[in-house]
Protein backbone atom coordinates (compact mmCIF):
# COMPACT_ATOMS: atom_id res chain seq x y z
CA UNK A 1 0.00 0.00 0.00
CA UNK A 2 1.48 3.30 -1.12
CA UNK A 3 1.80 6.11 1.35
CA UNK A 4 0.52 9.53 0.36
CA UNK A 5 3.04 12.27 0.99
CA UNK A 6 1.31 15.48 2.01
CA UNK A 7 2.86 18.79 1.10
CA UNK A 8 3.38 21.23 3.97
CA UNK A 9 0.79 24.04 3.91
CA UNK A 10 3.58 26.59 3.43
CA UNK A 11 4.63 24.90 0.18
CA UNK A 12 1.02 24.75 -1.02
CA UNK A 13 0.61 28.46 -0.30
CA UNK A 14 3.87 29.30 -2.08
CA UNK A 15 2.80 27.25 -5.09
CA UNK A 16 -0.61 28.91 -5.22
CA UNK A 17 0.96 32.36 -4.91
CA UNK A 18 3.31 31.56 -7.79
CA UNK A 19 0.36 30.42 -9.89
CA UNK A 20 -1.44 33.71 -9.31
CA UNK A 21 1.70 35.62 -10.27
CA UNK A 22 1.76 33.65 -13.52
CA UNK A 23 -1.98 34.14 -13.96
CA UNK A 24 -1.80 37.94 -13.86
CA UNK A 25 1.57 37.98 -15.67
CA UNK A 26 2.96 39.96 -12.74
CA UNK A 27 6.10 41.32 -14.41
CA UNK A 28 4.16 42.54 -17.45
CA UNK A 29 1.35 43.94 -15.29
CA UNK A 30 3.87 45.77 -13.12
CA UNK A 31 5.41 47.50 -16.15
CA UNK A 32 1.97 48.42 -17.54
CA UNK A 33 0.89 49.98 -14.25
CA UNK A 34 4.27 51.68 -13.88
CA UNK A 35 3.76 53.43 -17.25
CA UNK A 36 0.33 54.56 -16.06
CA UNK A 37 1.84 55.83 -12.82
CA UNK A 38 4.47 57.87 -14.67
CA UNK A 39 1.69 59.47 -16.74
CA UNK A 40 -0.22 60.20 -13.53
CA UNK A 41 2.80 61.95 -12.01
CA UNK A 42 3.39 63.95 -15.21
CA UNK A 43 -0.11 65.43 -15.08
CA UNK A 44 0.12 69.18 -14.30
CA UNK A 45 -2.49 69.02 -11.54
CA UNK A 46 -0.38 66.53 -9.55
CA UNK A 47 1.73 68.93 -7.49
CA UNK A 48 3.25 66.57 -4.93
CA UNK A 49 3.99 62.93 -4.16
CA UNK A 50 0.97 61.61 -2.31
CA UNK A 51 2.14 58.12 -1.41
CA UNK A 52 -1.34 57.00 -0.35
CA UNK A 53 -2.77 58.04 -3.72
CA UNK A 54 0.15 56.45 -5.57
CA UNK A 55 -0.32 53.18 -3.70
CA UNK A 56 -4.07 53.19 -4.33
CA UNK A 57 -3.59 53.92 -8.02
CA UNK A 58 -1.00 51.19 -8.34
CA UNK A 59 -3.23 48.64 -6.62
CA UNK A 60 -6.26 49.51 -8.74
CA UNK A 61 -4.22 49.37 -11.94
CA UNK A 62 -2.62 46.06 -11.01
CA UNK A 63 -6.01 44.49 -10.31
CA UNK A 64 -7.51 45.63 -13.61
CA UNK A 65 -4.46 44.58 -15.60
CA UNK A 66 -4.34 41.27 -13.77
CA UNK A 67 -8.00 40.65 -14.54
CA UNK A 68 -7.43 41.29 -18.25
CA UNK A 69 -4.45 38.92 -18.33
CA UNK A 70 -6.44 36.28 -16.45
CA UNK A 71 -9.28 36.38 -18.98
CA UNK A 72 -6.67 36.16 -21.73
CA UNK A 73 -5.33 32.93 -20.22
CA UNK A 74 -8.82 31.48 -19.79
CA UNK A 75 -9.69 32.13 -23.44
CA UNK A 76 -6.33 30.87 -24.73
CA UNK A 77 -5.88 27.89 -22.40
CA UNK A 78 -6.02 25.34 -25.24
CA UNK A 79 -3.52 27.10 -27.50
CA UNK A 80 -1.31 27.97 -24.51
CA UNK A 81 -1.13 24.25 -23.72
CA UNK A 82 0.35 23.61 -27.18
CA UNK A 83 3.32 25.94 -26.76
CA UNK A 84 6.35 25.18 -24.64
CA UNK A 85 6.62 28.85 -23.59
CA UNK A 86 3.08 29.00 -22.19
CA UNK A 87 2.23 25.38 -21.36
CA UNK A 88 3.13 25.89 -17.69
CA UNK A 89 0.57 28.65 -17.16
CA UNK A 90 -1.82 27.65 -14.36
CA UNK A 91 -5.03 27.33 -16.39
CA UNK A 92 -3.37 25.77 -19.45
CA UNK A 93 -1.56 23.21 -17.30
CA UNK A 94 -4.69 22.34 -15.32
CA UNK A 95 -3.29 23.41 -11.95
CA UNK A 96 -6.04 26.02 -11.71
CA UNK A 97 -9.64 25.51 -12.80
CA UNK A 98 -11.40 27.84 -15.22
CA UNK A 99 -13.95 28.55 -12.48
CA UNK A 100 -11.28 29.69 -10.02
CA UNK A 101 -9.59 31.87 -12.62
CA UNK A 102 -12.94 33.36 -13.70
CA UNK A 103 -13.89 34.17 -10.10
CA UNK A 104 -10.56 35.90 -9.59
CA UNK A 105 -10.90 37.85 -12.86
CA UNK A 106 -14.35 39.15 -11.90
CA UNK A 107 -13.31 40.14 -8.36
CA UNK A 108 -10.05 41.75 -9.50
CA UNK A 109 -11.64 43.58 -12.41
CA UNK A 110 -14.57 44.99 -10.43
CA UNK A 111 -12.37 45.78 -7.43
CA UNK A 112 -9.75 47.52 -9.54
CA UNK A 113 -12.28 49.67 -11.38
CA UNK A 114 -13.93 50.68 -8.09
CA UNK A 115 -10.56 51.63 -6.60
CA UNK A 116 -9.74 53.78 -9.64
CA UNK A 117 -13.16 55.44 -9.33
CA UNK A 118 -11.67 57.01 -6.17
CA UNK A 119 -9.76 59.34 -8.51
CA UNK A 120 -12.66 60.12 -10.86
CA UNK A 121 -15.25 58.40 -13.02
CA UNK A 122 -13.23 59.02 -16.19
CA UNK A 123 -10.31 56.98 -14.87
CA UNK A 124 -12.56 54.08 -13.88
CA UNK A 125 -14.38 54.15 -17.22
CA UNK A 126 -11.13 54.13 -19.20
CA UNK A 127 -9.82 51.23 -17.12
CA UNK A 128 -13.00 49.22 -17.69
CA UNK A 129 -12.88 50.00 -21.42
CA UNK A 130 -9.24 48.92 -21.62
CA UNK A 131 -10.00 45.64 -19.86
CA UNK A 132 -12.94 44.97 -22.19
CA UNK A 133 -11.00 45.67 -25.40
CA UNK A 134 -8.01 43.55 -24.35
CA UNK A 135 -9.93 40.59 -22.95
CA UNK A 136 -12.98 40.40 -25.21
CA UNK A 137 -11.89 41.94 -28.52
CA UNK A 138 -8.11 41.68 -28.91
CA UNK A 139 -7.70 38.22 -27.34
CA UNK A 140 -10.23 36.32 -29.54
CA UNK A 141 -9.34 38.44 -32.59
CA UNK A 142 -5.74 37.18 -32.53
CA UNK A 143 -6.88 33.87 -34.01
CA UNK A 144 -8.87 35.30 -36.90
CA UNK A 145 -7.38 38.55 -38.19
CA UNK A 146 -4.07 40.36 -38.50
CA UNK A 147 -5.87 43.55 -37.47
CA UNK A 148 -5.48 42.23 -33.92
CA UNK A 149 -2.00 43.80 -33.79
CA UNK A 150 -3.55 47.24 -34.29
CA UNK A 151 -6.40 46.55 -31.87
CA UNK A 152 -4.02 45.23 -29.21
CA UNK A 153 -2.03 48.46 -29.29
CA UNK A 154 -5.07 50.38 -28.02
CA UNK A 155 -5.40 48.77 -24.56
CA UNK A 156 -1.60 48.66 -24.48
CA UNK A 157 -1.53 52.46 -24.73
CA UNK A 158 -4.55 53.33 -22.62
CA UNK A 159 -2.62 53.08 -19.30
CA UNK A 160 -0.91 56.36 -20.23
CA UNK A 161 -4.29 58.00 -20.78
CA UNK A 162 -5.68 56.42 -17.61
CA UNK A 163 -2.80 57.80 -15.54
CA UNK A 164 -3.21 61.25 -17.05
CA UNK A 165 -6.96 61.22 -16.42
CA UNK A 166 -6.40 60.19 -12.80
CA UNK A 167 -3.97 63.04 -12.21
CA UNK A 168 -5.48 65.79 -14.34
CA UNK A 169 -9.22 64.95 -14.31
CA UNK A 170 -9.38 65.32 -18.09
CA UNK A 171 -8.18 64.00 -21.44
CA UNK A 172 -6.15 67.01 -22.49
CA UNK A 173 -3.35 67.10 -25.08
CA UNK A 174 -0.59 65.84 -22.80
CA UNK A 175 -2.39 62.57 -22.19
CA UNK A 176 -2.98 62.00 -25.88
CA UNK A 177 0.70 62.66 -26.66
CA UNK A 178 1.72 59.99 -24.14
CA UNK A 179 -0.92 57.65 -25.59
CA UNK A 180 0.43 58.16 -29.13
CA UNK A 181 4.04 57.57 -28.09
CA UNK A 182 3.12 54.33 -26.36
CA UNK A 183 0.85 53.27 -29.23
CA UNK A 184 3.54 53.40 -31.93
CA UNK A 185 6.30 52.12 -29.63
CA UNK A 186 4.40 48.85 -29.14
CA UNK A 187 4.30 47.60 -32.72
CA UNK A 188 7.75 45.96 -32.89
CA UNK A 189 7.01 44.16 -29.62
CA UNK A 190 3.53 43.05 -30.70
CA UNK A 191 4.78 41.76 -34.05
CA UNK A 192 7.62 39.93 -32.33
CA UNK A 193 5.13 38.31 -29.96
CA UNK A 194 2.98 37.21 -32.89
CA UNK A 195 5.98 35.65 -34.64
CA UNK A 196 7.00 33.88 -31.46
CA UNK A 197 3.47 32.63 -30.98
CA UNK A 198 3.28 31.45 -34.58
CA UNK A 199 6.48 29.44 -34.28
CA UNK A 200 5.09 27.72 -31.18
CA UNK A 201 1.66 27.02 -32.67
CA UNK A 202 2.55 25.84 -36.16
CA UNK A 203 3.94 22.68 -34.54
CA UNK A 204 0.49 22.05 -33.10
CA UNK A 205 -1.24 22.59 -36.43
CA UNK A 206 -2.70 25.99 -35.50
CA UNK A 207 -2.29 29.03 -37.72
CA UNK A 208 -1.89 32.53 -36.34
CA UNK A 209 -3.72 35.07 -38.46
CA UNK A 210 -1.51 37.94 -37.31
CA UNK A 211 1.46 36.64 -39.28
CA UNK A 212 -0.25 35.24 -42.36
Amino acid sequence: MEETVKQPSSLKFAGKLQDYKLLIKFNLSFMVVFSALISYLLAPKVKEFDWAAIGLFFLGGLLVTGAANTINQIVEKDTDAMMKRTANRPVASGRMSVQEATTFAVLAGVGGVLILWHFNFLTAALAAFSLFVYAFIYTPLKKVSSISVLVGAIPGSLPCLIGWAAGNDDLSAGGWVLFALQFFWQFPQLLGDCLDRAQGLYGGGVQVAAVQ
